[in-house]
């Protein structure tokens, strides 16, 4: 297969044009795309390369940042299969982008560039010194490819070329050292007087050039295509029928489901059961729901391009050959004509779709769906850097991620110390048996989530859709795996996904695994869940201090309650330190070991079948790594609670419930995010400080867990101008002091103000509003309102009310977002607030205020939010004045939540 490559300008400033047009022949057969003028502005810089890229391209960008206009930028857009590369170290500050592709036993260093009209010397040495790198490396590549608009006075179109005054002899002598041939002999900017060749396409293997001609581009350059005899085969899924439940008859379905699975309740085996339980439900879907065809070499057009403007794509190419065959004025203007039409169709054919989505109780789905694959990043990483070598190979890939996630789990080996013992159970109740009903049953397999099928293959929507006659038959399993204590093998198999975190992209240690198991076995995974939830509650197991993952708690509970405690102590005394450490743990979840929990749980009285349930559960676990259609051979599991399933969370709060035993100092928790803290003004109170962490690092070495010593930060938290330092360390690690620290998405200052959080979270919704706008401008006004309300009004209010703005600077930047906001919705005219039914965001802090004050008063939310609020005795005139029977907080700070709430109620 032949490599295809496409250049292309775009001068149009419209970033939603790009790829539209020429780009649509790029997705049927080119392998590499490059652009010129990107014109990107400073306020543009956060547009994700998928806005305006098809996602099936590895982006390589350079935007030219701080002109005053939009201009300039150069852009490389490469198909993954040619295991591309970028190449920074010989970018340098030159408006050039380099890159290394492999294309068969080939590899290729290619470069597109941009040398702006008139440049000035230090300018043009930039781009020479980048071509003078590319020459001293040019001996590790079996070619050169260099695509750009150099704006020399060199006329290409004469044999051999004439060079111009200086610089265009300096790049020529550049172009010269890496043996390059100019391949495009047709001009690419055509206007009523003059036909230049602008866009170059320079290589040093002209012989293995087919074709590199002109075609119709989007602006008045004309985008180049060059064709490369090289092999550059693309993989391909092969094609692949599957069930089509958008077609499926359920009513037929489910009377069948209903009658072959009565003959699972004779089995008293639960892996037999579970077997001819799977037998009978694929047996049935094969039989009576219709298949589709999925992979294989179909090609993906966008929704808006139907089969009459596919029609007038080629139309237009066929004048514009015709243009280049003929070279008359006339047949220029008849191509022109028919270009500017197809432009126009294909915008209307754009804009009529967009008006479109989200109407209808069927759309949102599309709706989502659209939005989804403009904001999702898809995964950029298409080489790693594995034991100092850049490695290409998905196997390689799956293999080496399952090799770093078998590293993190806790060796029992290494803690003998851990193994389980048999300890008095220190409640009275115990946890020994569980009952399920079929209609249970139903009702968890109504709710389950919309989420990828399991190692077993059973689909969320089969489960969905037919509860009521798979209902009775998994009931029965449920009950032999309970009784029994044993779980089939497809319930405790695991499908991985690394799922990046943060750091070098290509360096497999920044992924974290995130487990797609059996949604049937979930769906067991909930029953237990919430028996086990409700003994752990009712014995007050789970210690106060624990907010994640628990009933009527959240992050929200947490930096409410954290932040209005501090703020108290602060009012209590001029000058007042606390001090708080943030602690990391390392890898939290997959270290956990077996034994210590099995321990836990039989001390804390979960005995008999459920404690053996839970042992099978945990134990004897395998996974396998999925990573770009390949997978890794299966791994077991030798530690760790899995991340991704419904246990998983409940039981790592139980195995840190003992932690708070341990220490003296004030202690919270969102699972594993871990904040202790004190107030501290004698040296006395750091050393109590410092005992507290020198007892939790021994409570996680007796526990198989880890601190990550370099990651935890100590703040000093105060209103006094002078810091008050003392030192800490954490197994021998010093930590770090820091003047703000993000916790659970929100930013905390030293000072407990607010400017810093409000700047982040302002740029923040400016950013997801941008997106909104670019995308979806053409929408109709209710998308745009569902738009604002679910993407960008969340980040405005997350964590409230923890936090405030305080002042009316902070008030006005938040403001400003909205009003934004109303504009992109409503035009430069929005209506008033009771048309549009979004209050402002001042009435909307005082309105989340008052509504979490009033959900901890009426129990829907665990939180003692008159912890610092006490009731006056009532006088004779407040009988109707519910403000006079809460007497307010003492405190000096005005915007603290108890105060807040005090005022409000």
């Amino acid at each position: 297969m032949s490599l295809a490559i496409c250049i292309y300008c775009d001068k149009t400033g419209r970033k939603n044009a790009i790829f539209v047009e020429c780009a649509e022949c790029a997705r049927l057969f080119h392998r590499t795309c490059m652009l010129k003028h990107t014109k990107m502005t400073d306020r543009e810089i956060n547009v994700k390369n998928h806005e305006f890229v098809p996602r099936d391209y590895v982006v390589f960008r350079k935007d030219r940042l701080g002109g005053r206009r939009a201009a300039g930028g150069v852009l490389l857009a490469i198909r993954p299969h040619l295991q591309p590369k970028r190449l920074p170290h010989l970018e340098g500050n030159a408006e050039i982008v380099w890159a290394a592709v492999r294309a068969g036993r080939l590899r290729f260093l290619i470069g597109s560039a941009y040398r702006r009209p008139n440049a000035d010397a230090v300018y043009n040495a930039a781009l020479l010194r980048s071509l003078e790198g590319a020459a001293r490396e040019l001996h590790n590549f079996d070619g050169c490819l260099l695509f750009g608009d150099f704006n020399l006075d060199i006329k290409w179109d004469m044999e051999p070329p004439v060079v111009g005054a200086s610089p265009a002899e300096a790049f020529a002598d550049a172009f010269a050292d890496l043996s390059l041939k100019q391949m495009i002999k047709t001009p690419t900017r055509t206007t009523s007087n003059t036909a230049k060749i602008l866009d170059l396409f320079l290589c040093d293997i002209p012989a293995l050039v087919e074709d590199a001609r002109t075609v119709p581009g989007v602006s008045d350059h004309e985008a180049t295509v060059a064709t490369l005899a090289v092999k550059a085969t693309r993989p391909i899924c092969a094609p692949k029928m599957v069930p089509n439940y958008q077609r499926a008859d359920w009513e037929l379905l489910k009377r069948e489901l209903e009658r072959q699975l009565r003959q699972i309740r004779n089995e008293s085996e639960v892996s037999s059961a579970w077997e001819n339980w799977k037998s009978c439900v694929f047996r049935c879907v094969e039989e009576l729901v219709p298949k589709k065809r999925v992979g294989g070499r179909r090609k993906k057009r966008h929704p808006w391009l139907t089969k009459g403007l596919v029609q007038l794509i080629k139309i237009r190419d066929s004048l514009f050959d015709d243009w280049k065959i003929q070279g008359t004025d006339g047949a220029r203007q008849i191509y022109l004509v028919a270009r500017r039409s197809t432009q126009a169709a294909i915008r209307s054919a754009r804009d009529e779709w967009l008006w479109r989505l989200g109407l209808g109780s069927d759309r949102s789905k599309e709706l989502w769906r659209y939005i989804s694959s403009k904001a999702k990043v898809p995964f950029e990483a298409k080489s790693f850097e594995i034991d100092g070598r850049t490695v290409n190979a998905p196997e390689i890939f799956a293999e080496k991620f399952s090799e770093v996630f078998q590293s993190n789990f806790s060796r029992a080996a290494t803690f003998p110390y851990l193994r389980r013992g048999r300890q008095a159970t220190s409640v009275t109740q115990q946890l020994s048996g569980l009952h399920i009903s079929p209609a249970h049953v139903q009702l968890l397999l109504q709710r389950t989530k919309s989420a990828a099928a399991g190692p077993d293959g059973v689909p969320a929507v089969l489960l969905q859709r037919c509860a009521q006659p798979l209902s009775a038959s998994l009931c029965h399993v449920f009950r032999l795996s309970l009784e029994s204590g044993e779980i089939p093998s497809d319930w405790k198999a695991a499908a991985v996904t690394p799922i990046y975190k943060d750091g070098p992209k290509d360096d497999v240690n920044n992924y974290r695994p995130v487990s797609i198991t059996s949604l049937v076995g979930k769906t067991l995974e909930r029953l237990v869940r919430d028996k086990l939830s409700t003994f752990l509650e009712q014995n007050s197991i789970i210690p106060k201090n624990q907010h994640g993952f628990r009933s009527k708690r959240s992050c929200t509970t947490l930096l409410t309650g954290l932040i209005d405690k501090w703020t108290a102590q602060l009012d209590e005394r001029s000058g007042t330190h606390i001090h708080a450490v943030f602690l990391d743990w390392s890898k939290a979840f997959d270290k956990v070991p077996f034994d210590r929990l099995l321990s836990k749980l039989q001390f804390y009285g979960v005995r008999g079948k459920v404690l053996r349930w839970l042992e099978n559960f945990l134990t004897g676990r395998t996974q396998y790594v999925k990573f770009g259609g390949v997978f890794s051979a299966p791994a077991e599991v030798l530690s760790g609670v899995v991340q991704g399933s419904v246990l998983g969370p409940l039981l790592f709060n139980l195995f840190v419930a003992d932690l708070p035993e341990e220490i003296n100092s004030s202690f919270d928790q969102y699972a594993d995010d871990t904040t202790l803290h004190r107030v501290v003004d004698i040296p006395e109170d750091a050393d109590a400080l410092q005992e507290d962490l020198d007892r939790i690092f021994i409570w996680c070495e007796n526990n198989g867990m880890q601190l990550n010593g370099r990651k935890c930060h100590v703040m000093d938290i105060s209103r006094a101008r002078t810091q008050l330092h003392f030192e800490y360390s954490i197994g021998g690690v010093p930590l770090e002091y820091v003047d703000q620290q993000r916790l659970l998405g929100v930013h905390i200052s030293r000072d407990l103000r607010w400017s810093v959080h409000t700047d982040i979270v302002r740029a923040k919704a400016a950013q997801v509003l941008g997106f909104a706008a670019r995308n979806l401008h053409k929408c109709t006004q209710k998308v745009k309102r569902v738009s604002f309300l679910s993407l960008v009004k969340p980040i405005l209010m997350y964590g409230l009310p923890a936090w405030h703005p305080t002042t009316q600077e902070n008030m006005t930047k938040l403001e400003r977002v909205q009003k934004r906001a109303l504009r992109f919705i409503y035009g430069r005219q929005p209506p008033p607030p009771q048309e549009t039914n979004i209050m402002p965001v001042e009435m909307h802090l005082k309105y989340t205020d008052l509504n979490f004050f009033k959900r901890c008063q009426g129990g829907a939310i665990d939180f003692d939010a008159r912890a610092r609020i006490t009731e006056r005795r009532q006088l004779r005139g407040d009988v109707n004045n519910h403000h006079a029977r809460l007497q307010p907080p003492p405190t000096r700070s005005v915007f603290s939540a108890s105060e807040r709430f005090h005022l409000g109620w």
